[in-house]
């Protein structure tokens, strides 16, 4: 009878149904882990969504008259036809962040001249003059832009190189 006992006590025994079902439990939450953090870093992993962060062609110089203010939507900038050359400006606003429109209807009067046509931030009032040099506001500097080069007869946007300035500078515009 305790050779009987012994056999049913089972310590020797490793293949009992509570270790099975304390190994399923560990390896379901191991399983279910090793799917949040596949999801975490799938979810916070940069991707490059539109032409944002690579060049962007913008077609020929001619097909721009001077005065010219384009947006580009993938891109997030304007081209802006300058009589010194063509500027690629950042639609970011450098005082918060907001998104800058190119107002074409607003007339102001700057320096003495009635100017039609302003970048103007919808946040906190930040006035751009269209080469992007800023005229009033919270906005402590002029607009970002990026690097423009000419590339066989097309004019070429690097939206991934993007530029402070503490002032407009005619050299900044791509001469063509």
């Amino acid at each position: 009878m305790a050779a009987a006992q012994a056999s049913v006590g089972g310590g020797a025994t490793t293949g009992t149904r509570r270790n099975f079902l304390a190994l399923a439990g560990w390896g379901t939450m191991a399983i279910i882990s090793l799917q949040a953090a596949v999801a975490f870093i799938i979810f916070f992993w940069p991707r490059k969504l539109g032409t944002f962060g690579s060049r962007v062609s913008v077609g020929a110089p001619t097909d721009y008259q001077v005065g010219d203010v384009k947006y580009f939507v993938d891109g997030k900038f304007y081209l802006v036809r300058l009589e010194e050359g063509f500027m690629a400006l950042y639609q970011k606003c450098v005082h918060l962040g907001c998104t800058v429109p190119w107002r074409p209807e607003f007339e102001f009067i700057y320096e003495g001249q009635a100017i039609r046509g302003w970048f103007r931030c919808p946040c906190h009032g930040s006035t751009y003059l269209k080469n992007g040099q800023i005229v009033f506001g919270p906005a402590p500097r002029p607009l970002d832009y990026m690097r423009i080069s000419n590339e066989g007869g097309r004019l070429v946007v690097d939206t991934g190189a993007i530029r402070k300035r503490e002032s407009y500078d005619p050299s900044q515009a791509l001469r063509v």
